[in-house]
């Protein structure tokens, strides 16, 4: 799996009728969906979220382990989803489509409080098998 492809499932995921995905507000008044890739910078400052948040780390951790001309690469990816507006009870149905579609991920809820937003991060296991280099 690679970003994009992870990013278009968990677009689609959030989505669906009903769509659980808040918005951002850009500095111009345009809206897009809360969705956002994290690369070298986070989500901008001046962009308003409203709703619930889907943030998506660009690179998963890598772990090899090394086998008979092989190589297994453990990708874990990182998905944090931040609810932004307190009434809403939208975090606890994208969790539960989260770990309809990602079975076997890791989870950690997180209650709001008077400091942060309710929030739960999502660790995404993605296992390859690649020959050795040089390969084909």
């Amino acid at each position: 799996m690679n970003i994009t492809q992870l990013r278009d499932a968990i677009n689609t995921l959030l989505t669906d009728s009903p769509s659980l995905l808040g918005t951002y507000t850009l500095p111009n008044a345009t809206t897009t969906p809360a969705i956002y890739t994290v690369g070298r910078q986070s989500v901008p400052t001046n962009w308003k979220v409203t709703g619930l948040e889907a943030t998506i780390r660009e690179f998963p951790e890598r772990i090899p382990t090394a086998m008979v001309g092989t190589v297994k690469v453990m990708q874990t990816w990182e998905v944090v989803l931040v609810q932004y507006t307190p009434s809403s009870t939208t975090l606890s149905d994208a969790i539960d489509r989260m770990v309809r579609r990602f079975p076997d991920a890791l989870l950690r809820y997180t209650q709001k409080d008077d400091i942060t937003y309710e929030r739960c991060r999502f660790l995404i296991p993605d296992a390859t098998v690649r020959n050795l280099y040089p390969g084909p």
